[in-house]
Parts: structure tokens; sequence; C-alpha cells
């Protein structure tokens, strides 16, 4: 498989010079290589991981000068929306350079983009989410060590934060359980079905609520596509991790339905406080990277926070992106979510005859976003970059499955003997 993800040959179109023939090559192997790494750091380090990132884009590009193509750009007009929808916001903020800055985030959709465009084949993306899954097992065994190093209430970080932590492990697991449901009993299982336990074991370890809660929602989904007996024994397995989970991890569970936790009452807090911003600025926002500023002026008098205490973000998508972009950001953002759920979902009924790896891919990309975006409720998980990238990663899979069917693989054209 290896061999097959890293086989090349010369495309066909415009002529190509002799360099270009040989340029062409080294950079499709670059760019395979720089995203194999940022998927194996993905959970590693966010700078590395935006450095391998930056790296297949750049090569991608290199890759489109030496032979100009048309592109797959699923979502465009809505990503382009949002990201106008963004400039506008920046346009009319109160301070424009904090927003200007954080509008870089928007080059991050050039994964979703690059991904599309650079896998060639099923299996390629297969071993691209096997190697994530992985990847983040590791990470995963890591963050376990840690609790037993420093005791049962600590939770469960790797080498980030963990409601991160938390978010890019929710979206692991979905991609393992995808695996599972929806391949045949293999090899592969002897790996992945332990794989899928250690990762979900140190998401019960993150103490991360809205993750956990994201998981709840999709895993349903992943089961009633194929198995829906499995539904059965859900809860079954709730009961066994509750039971066996430490005392710190039950707490957090019973805290589920009390509105008077102190986290739920600040949630509300910052929510109260993000509605109001939208009410006086409801188009385009009070402008992104000036929620520290902003809330000084907008917290509520009985608000549970410590004077000195500030919060850069209101722990809820829609509320986030309604107060810094207004009312036509989030617009732009709900359509996007829902031209995706409907283009995926149609991909997924419509890979006939039945195919385990397609619908393994697309199904596992749907229950991601699922659980992206129930987690998002209760989190500001569209502001995590490294949640986020492992995300647009993962959407891309359904409109590549329809892609490799519909594109043909280039071939090789043989150069003219120079004796004839």
């Amino acid at each position: 498989m290896l061999k097959a993800f890293f086989s090349y040959s010369v495309p066909t179109g415009r002529p190509l010079t002799d360099w270009q023939i040989k340029l062409w090559p080294t950079a499709c192997h670059l760019t395979d290589i720089a995203l194999v790494l940022f998927i194996m750091l993905a959970t590693v380090s966010i700078s590395l991981m935006q450095t391998a990132y930056i790296l297949a884009i750049l090569c991608w590009l290199l890759q489109l000068y030496l032979n100009p193509h048309r592109l797959h750009l699923p979502l465009l007009i809505p990503v382009c929306g949002f990201a106008l929808a963004s400039l506008l916001a920046t346009l009319t903020a109160a301070q424009p350079l904090p927003s200007l800055i954080e509008c870089r985030n928007l080059l991050e959709w050039m994964v979703f983009y690059l991904v599309i465009n650079t896998l060639r084949s099923e299996a390629r993306a297969t071993l691209l989410v096997r190697l994530l899954i992985a990847s983040g097992t590791v990470m995963a065994l890591y963050g376990l060590w840690q609790v037993f190093s420093y005791g049962p209430t600590f939770r469960l970080a790797g080498t980030s934060s963990y409601m991160t932590f938390g978010g890019q492990l929710m979206l692991l697991c979905l991609l393992a359980l995808s695996q599972l449901l929806f391949h045949p009993p293999s090899r592969h299982w002897f790996w992945l079905m332990p794989a899928f336990l250690i990762l979900l074991l140190a998401l019960t370890g993150t103490q991360t609520r809205n993750a956990w809660l994201g998981f709840l929602i999709a895993c349903p989904f992943l089961l009633i596509l194929r198995y829906r007996a499995f539904l059965l024994g859900l809860p079954i397995l709730c009961v066994i991790l509750f039971v066996l989970a430490p005392p710190a991890v039950q707490d957090r569970i019973r805290s589920f339905g009390n509105l008077q936790d102190h986290s739920v009452q600040q949630r509300f807090s910052m929510w109260r406080s993000g509605l109001d911003m939208t009410r006086d600025y409801p188009w385009t926002g009070v402008g992104m990277g000036v929620m520290r500023e902003m809330e000084k002026r907008y917290r509520p008098a009985n608000a549970p926070f410590a004077p000195e205490e500030r919060w850069g973000h209101l722990h809820n998508n829609i509320v986030q992106i309604a107060a810094e972009r207004g009312l036509i950001g989030l617009g732009w953002w709900t359509v996007i979510w829902g031209v995706f759920l409907w283009r995926g979902w149609r991909v997924y009924r419509q890979s006939e005859p039945p195919n385990g790896r397609d619908k393994a891919l697309v199904s596992g990309s749907l229950a991601c976003v699922t659980g992206f975006l129930v987690a998002g409720m209760f989190e500001y998980n569209f502001g995590d970059s490294e949640i986020v990238a492992i995300l647009y990663f993962v959407m891309a899979l359904p409109f590549f499955v329809r892609t490799s069917e519909t594109t043909p693989e280039p071939h090789v054209t043989p150069d003219p003997s120079p004796l004839t």
C-alpha cells in the first residue's frame, strides 16, 4: 500500500517541457510526504502540524504551476461567503487589526481542498485515516501515562490542553469506529479494536463533557447506519465506563443536567454576553480577536467570575460567530455545514454497490462533523486550529470518494524515441 501511495505518473494535458516532467514526481513526492507528516503530527504539536500542511500546500501549488488543470472545489460558494463576511466584520470592527490577524485562520480551509485534489484512490485515503488513528493512539497512551503519573483527578491533556485533546480524541474515536463497523473483520481489526478502546479510554480521561456529548450523539448515528442491534449495547458500555471510572470522572458525568454547576453558570453568563453583542452589532458583529476587550463591557453584573478573570471566547460556536461576524457570517457558516451534510449523505447513499471502504470513509466523515457540531454547542471548537485541521481533512473524504469514481487516474505518456 505504501508503494502505491507514493507512485505517480506524468499528467496528460498541455505539453510539458523536460524540466517540468522531471520536477513533477518530486513535487508529488514532497506533497505526499508533507501530507503524511501533517497526519502524524496532528495530535502532537500545532506548530509542527501547521508547518507540515503549509509545506504540502506549497508543493501542491507547485504541481498546479507545472501542469494547470481543473480543480474540484466543493463548498466554494459558502466558504467564500463566510470568508467575505469575516472580512466585512474586520472592516467594521472597532479594532480592525486584531480581527485582520484572526482572518489568517481562513487559510486553514486550504487543507480541505488540498486533500480533495491530491488523494487519488480510496486506498490512499484509508491509509491516511488509519495513520491518523495510529498516531492519535500513541498520544492517547501518553495521556493515559499522565493520568497514572499525576493521579486520577488529573485531566488527560496529551501535549496540548484537555479541552483541545478531548475534541481531537472524539474525532479519532468516531473515525476508528467507522473503520471497524464498515470493514469486514480482517487483520486490521487486531490493532483497530485496541486502538479504539484506548482512544475511548483517553477521551473519558480528558473529563471534557462537550466531547463526550459529541461522541454519544454521533456514535448512534454510525450504529444505525451499520448494525442497529449494536445500539442495545451502547447503554451497557456507558454504564461499564461509569462504574470503572475514577470518582473525578463520575462527578463530571453526574454534573450533566445540573444547571447550578459552576461551569454551566459561567457558560450561561458568556452566552448572555454574546447575545447582547449580537443585539448591538447584528449584521457584522464586533470583529474577531477582541473578545477579551468586549467582555469588559458586556459581562453581567452577577457573572460567576472573579473580577480579574478574562475570557477570550464564548464556549459556543453559534453565539461566538454571531457575536464576532454578525448574522451574515453566522448565516454563511450554517450553510457550509448544511450543504456538507446534504452532499455527504448523497454520496453515502449513492455508493452502490456497497463498498466497505467507501462507506467507512463517508460515514466516518459525517459522524465527525456531527460530533463536532454537537460539541460546539458548549465549546468554541471552531476556533481551535488543532481540531479544525483534522476536521477539514476528514470533511474532504466524501467529496474525494465521489471524484475518485468519476475522475480517471492520469496515465503515463511515453516519450518519443530519439531513434524514430
